[in-house]
Order: C-alpha cells, then sequence, then structure tokens
C-alpha cells in the first residue's frame, strides 16, 4: 500500500531515444525496467547526467512515451566522482515502494493536476495536495514481491 503522504512529487522523464530504452514500449519498460531490474540491484536506478535534487520520500513518478508509467519513493541520490559506464550516478529508491500501473495519459494528470501543462523532457515539480487524486485513479497496481522478480525471469 502507499503512502498517505509524500513531502514532495517529482516526474522523472525517460527518453525512448537513450541506450536501455531505445526500441522499447511502455509494457516492456515497465516489466524489465521496474519489475526486473531495480528490484534486483536494490532499487537502485542509474543516470546518464544529471540526477535528483529532492528531499527523501519523495514519491518519483517516472514518465516514458508521454504517460506515467511508474512510481517509487526516493531515498537519496548518489553522483558518482567519476562517471561509471557512461552514468554520472543513480538513483536510490525504496525497493518495496516500486509500482508499475495502468499508465497515465495527460488527461489522467489533469485529473490530478488541473495546471498539469504537458509532458515533456524536464524533471517536473508537482502539487503534493494532488496526490490523494492520484491514488484513486491507480488502475492495476502490482507490488514488488520476490514472486514478481522471478516471474520477470520467465
Amino acid at each position: 500500500m502507499m503512502q498517505k503522504e509524500v513531502p514532495s512529487i517529482r516526474i522523472w522523464p525517460m527518453s525512448s531515444e537513450i541506450p536501455g530504452f531505445r526500441g522499447r514500449d511502455v509494457a516492456d519498460v515497465q516489466q524489465h525496467c521496474f519489475l526486473g531490474d531495480m528490484p534486483r540491484k536494490g532499487g537502485r536506478f542509474r543516470y546518464p547526467s544529471s540526477g535528483l535534487n529532492a528531499p527523501s520520500g519523495t514519491l518519483v513518478l517516472f514518465q516514458f512515451q508521454a504517460h506515467i508509467i511508474a512510481s517509487a519513493l526516493f531515498l537519496r541520490d548518489e553522483k558518482f566522482n567519476q562517471p561509471r559506464s557512461g552514468y554520472a550516478g543513480e538513483l536510490h529508491f525504496e525497493s518495496s515502494s516500486i509500482r508499475t500501473f495502468q499508465p497515465l495519459d495527460l488527461a489522467a494528470m489533469r485529473a490530478c493536476w488541473p495546471r498539469f501543462r504537458a509532458f515533456g523532457h524536464v524533471k517536473q515539480y508537482l502539487n503534493p495536495e494532488g496526490y490523494p487524486a492520484l491514488l484513486k485513479r491507480l488502475k492495476q497496481p502490482r507490488r514488488i514481491t520476490k514472486k514478481a522478480v522471478v516471474q520477470t525471469t520467465k
């Protein structure tokens, strides 16, 4: 079950034009990245350039192909002193908080945040007051379990 309140909500855009996401669809990214790779890596998510300046407990909504496709609670940003395999750092998330759901489009986001303008390629801030409306909109939440991780490898 998701928290009742969060200190901050951020959108993390993911481009289908970068390595690791090129040629993949939403369902594939949900299954392999959020239900497979992130839990196996202890909730770590590597980034190529800039990280996230946000308080611990921030709800991060992952955007892919103009939809919100997953969420997780942010713990911290670890910036590397030197790039590692092309990555500048990694975000740490609470593994048990990683969720995928029926993707949310622009209309669904505006139902939660009426002033939400559009999806883009920048990290956006959302007012935490829209969080209860988001919880009501989420469909088919799937919680990360060891069983789910095993199923992703089949």
